[in-house]
């Protein structure tokens, strides 16, 4: 096997050094460093919230999460209790939605699960949602939890 002459090493230096030098400054090498950069800033915080053993619900799980009256409350306010429910629970009602039925005195599954056509069509209207309220199927959810 003939040895490299040093020319021939010094040439293919410079050839190795164009290469990176060119490989470096495309755009296509920068955007993946950037994109790099961005996903190890990530890991680090995701990390960082592991260790400190701190965990974001999902909107799913705060939705579903029942608040428990507290032991101190008055008997009055827990029969008042009583006569609402968590409207949060049916599928497709978040917090705001569940305020605008209480505003309109909507409070318990019983109410929801009793609407005839007339009345889903008039909530349809008044929260603004055409359709919404038979596609995800409010009152078969409402006599479903009556049911529980």
């Amino acid at each position: 096997m003939p040895k490299k002459s040093k020319s021939s090493k010094v040439l293919q230096d410079k050839i190795q050094k164009k290469l990176k030098k060119r490989f470096t400054t495309s755009d296509h090498h920068k955007a993946l460093k950037a994109r790099v950069d961005v996903l190890e800033k990530e890991f680090k915080a995701l990390r960082k919230m592991l260790d400190e053993g701190a965990r974001k619900a999902s909107p799913v799980t705060k939705r579903r999460t029942v608040n428990k009256p507290a032991a101190n409350k008055p008997a009055a306010s827990r029969s008042a209790a009583k006569n609402t429910n968590d409207l949060q629970m049916i599928k497709g009602i978040g917090a705001v939605i569940e305020k605008k039925l209480q505003e309109y005195g909507i409070k318990s599954y019983a109410q929801i699960a009793a609407w005839s056509s007339a009345e889903i069509e008039d909530f349809s209207q008044r929260l603004n949602f055409k359709g919404r309220i038979e596609r995800e199927r409010w009152v078969e959810q409402a006599k479903e939890l009556i049911a529980k």
